[in-house]
């Protein structure tokens, strides 16, 4: 072989290695292109699949799961004073617990934020606080749950405030009578789900304490009585998440600064993809629970 015919060798490589590289990028572009096409669509997928299994979770468990701390896809709770607690309000998605997709389309964990008084002992298991939802184990509380002996009416009403049950009573309400189903009640004084009532706000003109809030981008409120959210961060996921907000719109700042207040895009395009649980969901898990039984 001739010196010629090896430096064109040598060239024919260089111009296959430059053709190569070209089309490895364009391949990579058409890719992400296709990528960035598909995520929004298959996420809408994911969101109405996990609004499946959140439905299903209830039916099933008379409950909603604690926020993930630790990254093992399971909820985590911790005992106070015989009660079952959330160890914190929020974390990532309990993906094993619902039997969902533990990353939305694009990788990223879901957020996962809960009622704030699912931490508290003295609020998870009284039948009148929205957080009672996320009751689980211990001793139930009636707080402002009374009957109406005339009735035979519950209701959520606190006795020395605005909200008397005696105002819509022909008797004395009484604060006595639990209408909860105990199942072990007989064999010891331990209770299982519901924690929860029918009558639980909101019902009325009851909404609860300390709810999450849902708007719309323009500031309209969308749901009041939210017990939990879940949020795909969408394609910003890597740079946004609940302690990291920099750079963001303000709407997509309102979902990421731990307060009780979130804005939901119905496209979710560009946005974040928000998933949100109510107490009036449970107390339909718990009628359609109680109808198939």
């Amino acid at each position: 072989m001739t010196k010629r015919n090896q430096g064109f060798s040598l060239v024919e490589l260089s111009v296959a290695l430059l053709i190569l590289s070209l089309l490895t990028v364009f391949v990579a572009k058409v890719f992400k292109f296709d990528a960035d096409a598909t995520a929004p669509r298959k996420e809408a997928r994911n969101q109405r699949a996990l609004q499946e299994s959140i439905d299903a979770y209830l039916r099933v468990n008379l409950y909603l799961p604690c926020p993930d701390i630790d990254g093992d896809g399971r909820e985590d709770r911790q005992m106070l004073s015989g009660v079952s607690v959330c160890r914190a309000r929020e974390g990532l998605l309990p993906f094993l617990d619902f039997n969902s997709p533990g990353t939305d389309a694009w990788g990223h964990s879901y957020y996962y934020r809960v009622h704030q008084r699912a931490q508290s002992a003295a609020y998870v298991n009284q039948a009148c606080q929205p957080a009672s939802v996320f009751g689980s184990q211990g001793v139930r509380g009636l707080e402002d749950l009374w009957l109406c002996p005339s009735s035979n009416n519950f209701y959520c009403a606190d006795i020395s405030g605005s909200s008397n049950c005696n105002d819509v009573c022909d008797e004395a309400c009484t604060n006595t009578l639990d209408p909860r189903p105990q199942p072990f009640a007989h064999i010891d004084s331990s209770y299982l789900a519901p924690y929860f009532h029918l009558n639980t706000p909101p019902y009325g003109t009851r909404t609860g304490a300390f709810n999450l809030n849902v708007y719309d981008p323009n500031g309209v409120k969308v749901e009041e009585g939210v017990v939990a959210v879940v949020i795909s961060w969408g394609a910003n996921g890597d740079a946004v998440n609940s302690v990291s907000c920099g750079g963001v719109s303000s709407e997509e700042l309102e979902n990421c600064d731990s307060d009780r207040d979130f804005v939901y895009f119905p496209s979710g395009k560009g946005k974040d993809y928000l998933q949100w649980i109510t107490v009036n969901q449970a107390k339909m898990a718990l009628i359609k629970r109680h109808a198939f039984e």
